[in-house]
Protein backbone atom coordinates (compact mmCIF):
# COMPACT_ATOMS: atom_id res chain seq x y z
CA UNK A 1 0.00 0.00 0.00
CA UNK A 2 0.81 -1.61 3.06
CA UNK A 3 -2.94 -1.05 2.60
CA UNK A 4 1.06 0.36 -1.04
CA UNK A 5 -0.36 1.83 3.67
CA UNK A 6 0.15 1.90 5.64
CA UNK A 7 -4.13 3.30 3.48
CA UNK A 8 -1.82 3.36 3.24
CA UNK A 9 -1.58 5.57 1.53
CA UNK A 10 -1.29 4.65 1.19
CA UNK A 11 1.68 1.81 -0.88
CA UNK A 12 2.66 0.65 -3.24
CA UNK A 13 6.93 1.43 -5.62
CA UNK A 14 9.48 3.57 -4.43
CA UNK A 15 12.65 5.67 -5.90
CA UNK A 16 15.34 7.91 -3.96
CA UNK A 17 16.98 10.78 -6.29
CA UNK A 18 20.27 12.58 -5.90
CA UNK A 19 20.36 15.69 -4.95
CA UNK A 20 22.72 18.22 -3.22
CA UNK A 21 23.72 18.04 0.58
CA UNK A 22 21.24 17.65 3.29
CA UNK A 23 19.75 20.74 4.94
CA UNK A 24 20.10 21.07 8.37
CA UNK A 25 16.61 20.85 10.18
CA UNK A 26 13.99 23.12 8.77
CA UNK A 27 10.41 23.65 10.07
CA UNK A 28 7.40 25.08 7.89
CA UNK A 29 3.70 25.73 7.75
CA UNK A 30 0.99 24.75 5.40
CA UNK A 31 -0.16 28.40 5.95
CA UNK A 32 3.06 30.06 4.92
CA UNK A 33 2.40 28.64 1.35
CA UNK A 34 0.75 30.40 -1.74
CA UNK A 35 -2.25 28.37 -2.67
CA UNK A 36 -3.72 28.15 -6.67
CA UNK A 37 -7.12 26.91 -6.49
CA UNK A 38 -7.59 27.05 -9.99
CA UNK A 39 -4.23 25.26 -11.39
CA UNK A 40 -4.77 22.34 -13.26
CA UNK A 41 -2.30 19.36 -13.32
CA UNK A 42 -2.07 17.22 -16.10
CA UNK A 43 -2.94 13.83 -16.11
CA UNK A 44 -1.99 10.98 -18.74
CA UNK A 45 -3.04 7.84 -18.90
CA UNK A 46 -0.08 5.51 -19.24
CA UNK A 47 -1.11 1.91 -19.30
CA UNK A 48 -4.14 -0.17 -18.65
CA UNK A 49 -4.04 -3.75 -16.87
CA UNK A 50 -6.73 -6.54 -17.25
CA UNK A 51 -7.76 -8.96 -19.77
CA UNK A 52 -11.44 -9.72 -20.78
CA UNK A 53 -10.89 -13.21 -19.38
CA UNK A 54 -8.10 -16.02 -18.96
CA UNK A 55 -5.20 -15.80 -16.60
CA UNK A 56 -4.85 -11.87 -17.00
CA UNK A 57 -8.06 -10.74 -15.57
CA UNK A 58 -8.78 -8.18 -12.76
CA UNK A 59 -10.14 -10.26 -9.94
CA UNK A 60 -12.30 -8.26 -7.09
CA UNK A 61 -11.14 -4.60 -5.87
CA UNK A 62 -7.95 -3.36 -3.56
CA UNK A 63 -5.26 -3.75 -6.66
CA UNK A 64 -1.77 -2.40 -5.86
CA UNK A 65 0.79 -1.71 -8.57
CA UNK A 66 4.89 -1.68 -8.92
CA UNK A 67 6.44 -0.67 -11.72
CA UNK A 68 10.32 -1.79 -12.50
CA UNK A 69 12.61 -0.85 -15.51
CA UNK A 70 13.39 -4.02 -16.10
CA UNK A 71 10.31 -6.58 -15.22
CA UNK A 72 6.88 -3.68 -15.86
CA UNK A 73 4.07 -3.79 -13.52
CA UNK A 74 3.86 -6.11 -10.86
CA UNK A 75 -0.25 -6.34 -9.82
CA UNK A 76 -1.00 -7.66 -6.44
CA UNK A 77 -4.11 -7.81 -4.39
CA UNK A 78 -4.20 -6.58 -1.00
CA UNK A 79 -4.01 -9.69 1.63
CA UNK A 80 -3.76 -11.62 -1.48
CA UNK A 81 -1.38 -14.44 -2.63
CA UNK A 82 -0.07 -13.72 -6.02
CA UNK A 83 1.33 -11.28 -7.80
CA UNK A 84 0.35 -10.94 -11.96
CA UNK A 85 3.45 -9.57 -13.98
CA UNK A 86 2.42 -7.55 -16.99
CA UNK A 87 4.30 -6.05 -19.41
CA UNK A 88 5.29 -2.43 -20.42
CA UNK A 89 2.56 -2.36 -22.99
CA UNK A 90 0.36 -4.07 -20.35
CA UNK A 91 -0.01 -7.48 -21.90
CA UNK A 92 0.09 -10.40 -19.07
CA UNK A 93 2.68 -12.14 -18.86
CA UNK A 94 2.65 -14.26 -15.99
CA UNK A 95 1.37 -15.39 -12.27
CA UNK A 96 3.82 -15.42 -9.16
CA UNK A 97 2.65 -17.06 -6.31
CA UNK A 98 -0.48 -19.04 -4.69
CA UNK A 99 -1.91 -19.19 -1.39
CA UNK A 100 -0.34 -21.28 1.30
CA UNK A 101 2.76 -21.98 3.64
CA UNK A 102 5.17 -23.15 1.05
CA UNK A 103 8.08 -21.83 -0.77
CA UNK A 104 7.20 -19.05 -2.88
CA UNK A 105 3.29 -19.24 -1.92
CA UNK A 106 1.34 -16.41 0.26
CA UNK A 107 -1.05 -15.68 2.53
CA UNK A 108 -1.44 -11.97 2.91
CA UNK A 109 0.50 -9.52 0.71
CA UNK A 110 0.79 -6.45 1.57
CA UNK A 111 3.71 -4.87 -0.49
CA UNK A 112 5.67 -5.60 -3.09
CA UNK A 113 8.50 -3.96 -4.88
CA UNK A 114 12.01 -4.73 -7.03
CA UNK A 115 15.37 -4.25 -5.20
CA UNK A 116 18.64 -5.12 -6.44
CA UNK A 117 16.99 -7.03 -8.76
CA UNK A 118 14.55 -9.41 -6.39
CA UNK A 119 11.24 -9.10 -6.11
CA UNK A 120 10.55 -8.71 -2.35
CA UNK A 121 7.57 -9.36 -0.68
CA UNK A 122 5.99 -8.39 2.40
CA UNK A 123 3.32 -10.97 3.38
CA UNK A 124 1.90 -9.68 6.90
CA UNK A 125 -0.06 -12.89 7.16
CA UNK A 126 2.92 -15.19 7.19
CA UNK A 127 4.80 -12.64 9.11
CA UNK A 128 7.76 -12.97 6.24
CA UNK A 129 10.00 -11.12 4.39
CA UNK A 130 10.37 -12.81 0.93
CA UNK A 131 13.09 -12.93 -1.81
CA UNK A 132 12.19 -14.29 -4.86
CA UNK A 133 14.32 -14.07 -8.40
CA UNK A 134 13.14 -11.72 -11.47
CA UNK A 135 11.15 -15.29 -12.94
CA UNK A 136 9.08 -15.43 -9.88
CA UNK A 137 11.16 -18.27 -8.14
CA UNK A 138 11.56 -19.04 -4.33
CA UNK A 139 14.92 -17.18 -3.00
CA UNK A 140 14.41 -16.77 0.48
CA UNK A 141 12.63 -15.56 3.39
CA UNK A 142 13.01 -13.73 6.93
CA UNK A 143 10.83 -13.10 9.91
CA UNK A 144 8.79 -9.73 10.11
CA UNK A 145 8.91 -8.66 13.64
CA UNK A 146 6.46 -5.61 13.53
CA UNK A 147 2.93 -4.59 12.65
CA UNK A 148 1.53 -4.18 9.11
CA UNK A 149 3.30 -1.51 7.27
CA UNK A 150 4.33 -0.53 3.24
CA UNK A 151 7.95 -0.32 2.23
CA UNK A 152 10.31 2.01 0.37
CA UNK A 153 13.71 1.00 -0.94
CA UNK A 154 16.48 2.78 0.17
CA UNK A 155 19.29 1.64 -1.76
CA UNK A 156 22.61 -0.97 -0.85
CA UNK A 157 20.08 -4.05 -0.59
CA UNK A 158 17.79 -1.78 2.30
CA UNK A 159 14.05 -1.43 2.70
CA UNK A 160 12.42 1.03 5.11
CA UNK A 161 9.45 0.10 6.36
CA UNK A 162 6.73 2.25 7.46
CA UNK A 163 4.32 0.93 10.46
CA UNK A 164 3.63 1.67 13.92
CA UNK A 165 0.87 0.91 16.56
CA UNK A 166 -1.97 3.82 16.05
CA UNK A 167 -3.86 2.49 18.83
CA UNK A 168 -1.04 2.35 21.14
CA UNK A 169 -0.57 5.23 23.90
CA UNK A 170 3.21 5.32 23.01
CA UNK A 171 4.50 6.87 20.84
CA UNK A 172 6.53 4.29 18.53
CA UNK A 173 9.13 4.79 15.58
CA UNK A 174 7.00 4.27 12.19
CA UNK A 175 9.75 3.72 10.57
CA UNK A 176 12.21 0.35 10.44
CA UNK A 177 15.48 -0.05 8.14
CA UNK A 178 15.27 -3.67 7.14
CA UNK A 179 18.83 -5.52 5.07
CA UNK A 180 16.56 -7.80 2.58
CA UNK A 181 19.24 -10.11 2.28
CA UNK A 182 19.59 -11.41 6.00
CA UNK A 183 16.12 -9.69 7.46
CA UNK A 184 17.67 -7.59 10.25
CA UNK A 185 16.40 -4.48 11.61
CA UNK A 186 19.45 -2.27 11.22
CA UNK A 187 17.52 1.09 12.48
CA UNK A 188 13.91 2.19 13.95
CA UNK A 189 13.47 5.56 13.63
CA UNK A 190 11.08 8.83 12.86
CA UNK A 191 9.76 9.81 15.91
CA UNK A 192 11.05 12.79 17.60
CA UNK A 193 9.48 12.13 21.00
CA UNK A 194 9.62 8.39 20.74
CA UNK A 195 8.23 6.83 24.04
CA UNK A 196 6.33 10.40 25.22
CA UNK A 197 2.25 9.72 25.49
CA UNK A 198 -0.21 10.49 22.58
CA UNK A 199 -2.94 12.81 22.89
CA UNK A 200 -6.37 11.38 23.46
CA UNK A 201 -7.21 13.23 19.99
CA UNK A 202 -3.90 10.86 18.91
CA UNK A 203 -4.96 7.62 20.38
CA UNK A 204 -8.41 8.23 18.88
CA UNK A 205 -8.16 9.25 15.25
CA UNK A 206 -4.44 8.46 14.35
CA UNK A 207 -4.80 6.50 11.31
CA UNK A 208 -2.19 4.07 9.48
CA UNK A 209 1.05 5.71 8.36
CA UNK A 210 1.92 6.07 5.08
CA UNK A 211 5.68 6.34 3.90
CA UNK A 212 7.05 8.14 0.56
CA UNK A 213 7.44 6.99 -3.29
CA UNK A 214 9.51 9.70 -3.84
CA UNK A 215 12.78 10.43 -1.99
CA UNK A 216 15.90 12.73 -2.17
CA UNK A 217 18.53 10.11 -1.78
CA UNK A 218 19.22 9.57 1.52
CA UNK A 219 16.11 10.51 2.79
CA UNK A 220 12.27 9.44 3.63
CA UNK A 221 9.27 11.02 4.18
CA UNK A 222 6.14 9.86 5.85
CA UNK A 223 2.85 11.18 7.32
CA UNK A 224 0.18 10.35 9.47
CA UNK A 225 -3.98 11.00 9.44
CA UNK A 226 -5.86 12.79 11.14
CA UNK A 227 -3.45 15.58 10.07
CA UNK A 228 -1.70 17.23 6.77
CA UNK A 229 1.85 17.33 9.00
CA UNK A 230 4.43 15.72 6.74
CA UNK A 231 8.08 15.02 8.22
CA UNK A 232 11.53 13.66 6.28
CA UNK A 233 13.85 11.78 8.05
CA UNK A 234 18.15 10.96 6.69
CA UNK A 235 18.82 7.23 6.91
CA UNK A 236 21.07 8.00 9.82
CA UNK A 237 17.12 8.41 11.71
CA UNK A 238 18.19 12.48 12.08
CA UNK A 239 14.72 14.50 11.49
CA UNK A 240 15.33 17.25 8.62
CA UNK A 241 12.07 18.68 7.54
CA UNK A 242 8.97 18.81 9.44
CA UNK A 243 5.93 20.43 7.51
CA UNK A 244 2.96 21.36 9.76
CA UNK A 245 -0.32 23.45 10.20
CA UNK A 246 -3.63 23.20 8.61
CA UNK A 247 -4.95 23.02 4.93
CA UNK A 248 -7.96 24.09 4.03
CA UNK A 249 -9.14 20.46 2.63
CA UNK A 250 -7.84 18.90 5.43
CA UNK A 251 -10.40 19.22 8.10
CA UNK A 252 -9.19 18.64 11.63
CA UNK A 253 -10.70 15.79 13.76
CA UNK A 254 -11.59 16.32 17.20
CA UNK A 255 -14.73 13.96 17.95
CA UNK A 256 -15.98 11.15 16.17
CA UNK A 257 -18.19 12.63 13.13
CA UNK A 258 -21.87 12.69 12.60
CA UNK A 259 -21.78 10.97 8.76
CA UNK A 260 -25.56 12.31 8.75
CA UNK A 261 -24.06 16.01 8.61
CA UNK A 262 -20.43 16.07 8.32
CA UNK A 263 -18.58 15.06 5.47
CA UNK A 264 -15.96 12.54 5.34
CA UNK A 265 -12.61 13.14 7.14
CA UNK A 266 -8.97 13.57 5.04
CA UNK A 267 -7.33 10.69 4.77
CA UNK A 268 -3.67 10.49 3.34
CA UNK A 269 -3.17 7.91 0.60
CA UNK A 270 0.80 8.86 -0.33
CA UNK A 271 3.38 11.48 -0.31
CA UNK A 272 6.68 11.56 -2.40
CA UNK A 273 9.28 13.95 -3.19
CA UNK A 274 10.67 15.19 -6.94
CA UNK A 275 13.83 15.94 -8.14
CA UNK A 276 13.08 19.46 -7.82
CA UNK A 277 12.08 19.61 -4.08
CA UNK A 278 7.92 19.36 -5.09
CA UNK A 279 6.10 17.54 -2.40
CA UNK A 280 3.19 15.33 -3.77
CA UNK A 281 0.16 14.49 -1.35
CA UNK A 282 -2.19 12.04 -2.58
CA UNK A 283 -5.56 11.78 -0.40
CA UNK A 284 -9.01 11.20 0.02
CA UNK A 285 -11.29 13.40 0.35
CA UNK A 286 -15.01 14.17 0.72
CA UNK A 287 -17.26 14.11 -2.14
CA UNK A 288 -18.64 17.40 -3.22
CA UNK A 289 -22.30 15.46 -2.86
CA UNK A 290 -21.53 13.40 0.06
CA UNK A 291 -24.89 14.73 1.74
CA UNK A 292 -26.69 13.20 -0.81
CA UNK A 293 -26.20 9.65 0.53
CA UNK A 294 -28.58 8.32 2.76
CA UNK A 295 -26.84 6.26 5.34
CA UNK A 296 -28.08 2.99 6.93
CA UNK A 297 -27.74 1.85 10.09
CA UNK A 298 -24.87 0.27 11.69
CA UNK A 299 -23.33 -1.65 14.98
CA UNK A 300 -21.55 2.02 15.69
CA UNK A 301 -24.18 4.53 14.28
CA UNK A 302 -24.46 5.38 10.37
CA UNK A 303 -22.86 3.58 7.88
CA UNK A 304 -22.29 4.03 3.87
CA UNK A 305 -24.21 1.53 2.13
CA UNK A 306 -22.35 -0.59 0.17
CA UNK A 307 -21.39 0.67 -3.62
CA UNK A 308 -21.78 4.18 -2.72
CA UNK A 309 -17.58 4.63 -1.73
CA UNK A 310 -17.36 6.27 -5.04
CA UNK A 311 -19.88 9.17 -4.07
CA UNK A 312 -19.56 9.54 -0.80
CA UNK A 313 -15.11 10.52 -1.49
CA UNK A 314 -12.55 11.35 -4.26
CA UNK A 315 -9.12 11.68 -4.41
CA UNK A 316 -6.96 14.45 -5.36
CA UNK A 317 -3.69 15.22 -5.62
CA UNK A 318 -1.47 18.35 -4.81
CA UNK A 319 1.95 19.68 -5.52
CA UNK A 320 3.97 22.01 -3.59
CA UNK A 321 7.24 23.81 -4.17
CA UNK A 322 9.30 23.73 -1.04
CA UNK A 323 12.25 26.15 -1.99
CA UNK A 324 9.19 28.74 -2.95
CA UNK A 325 6.93 27.61 -0.65
CA UNK A 326 3.87 27.59 -3.32
CA UNK A 327 0.98 25.53 -4.43
CA UNK A 328 2.02 24.71 -7.82
CA UNK A 329 -1.71 22.97 -8.59
CA UNK A 330 -3.92 19.99 -7.80
CA UNK A 331 -6.32 17.49 -9.33
CA UNK A 332 -8.77 15.51 -8.30
CA UNK A 333 -10.67 11.95 -9.33
CA UNK A 334 -14.31 10.89 -8.57
CA UNK A 335 -13.31 8.02 -7.54
CA UNK A 336 -11.68 6.01 -4.86
CA UNK A 337 -8.87 3.07 -4.23
CA UNK A 338 -6.22 5.26 -5.76
CA UNK A 339 -3.07 4.78 -4.86
CA UNK A 340 -0.05 6.56 -5.64
CA UNK A 341 3.24 4.95 -7.12
CA UNK A 342 7.30 5.95 -8.80
CA UNK A 343 6.98 5.07 -12.27
CA UNK A 344 10.58 6.00 -13.54
CA UNK A 345 11.47 8.68 -11.09
CA UNK A 346 8.05 10.64 -11.41
CA UNK A 347 4.86 10.09 -9.56
CA UNK A 348 1.76 8.20 -11.17
CA UNK A 349 -1.66 6.92 -9.64
CA UNK A 350 -3.49 4.05 -10.50
CA UNK A 351 -6.70 3.27 -9.71
CA UNK A 352 -9.84 -0.22 -10.53
CA UNK A 353 -11.81 1.33 -13.56
CA UNK A 354 -14.20 -0.38 -16.36
CA UNK A 355 -14.14 -0.35 -20.14
CA UNK A 356 -16.93 0.29 -22.08
CA UNK A 357 -17.42 -3.83 -22.32
CA UNK A 358 -17.59 -3.42 -18.26
CA UNK A 359 -14.15 -5.39 -18.01
CA UNK A 360 -12.35 -4.43 -14.64
CA UNK A 361 -9.10 -2.92 -15.59
CA UNK A 362 -6.14 -1.12 -13.54
CA UNK A 363 -5.20 2.02 -14.58
CA UNK A 364 -1.71 3.69 -14.86
CA UNK A 365 -1.62 7.61 -14.73
CA UNK A 366 1.03 10.32 -14.56
CA UNK A 367 0.62 13.49 -12.97
CA UNK A 368 2.92 16.41 -14.10
CA UNK A 369 2.72 20.13 -13.84
CA UNK A 370 1.76 21.59 -16.72
CA UNK A 371 3.65 23.55 -18.92
CA UNK A 372 3.34 27.61 -18.71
Amino acid sequence: MNPRTTFFVLPLAFLFLTTPALPAQEVLDWGDFELCSDCELEVTELVRLGDADGPGIIEGSGRLVTWDRDLGYLLYPVNGAYIKVFGHDGAFQRKIGGEGDGPGEFRGILDVDVVDGRIVVLDWMRGRIFLLSPAGEYVTGHLYEYRPGRFTPVGDGRIVVTSSNWRSRVVENPLQMIEVASGMTTLEFGAENAGAQKTDVEVRFGGQEVGSVLNRSGTVWWASSPLPAVQEWSLEGEQLRVIEGELPWFRAITEFPDRRREPPSTGWRGVGLDGDDNLWMLVSTADPEWDEIEMIPGPEGPELPPGRGEDYRDTRIDVFNLREQRHLGSHVWDATGMTFMEHGGEPAVSVLEYDDAMVPQVVVYRVRLRKR
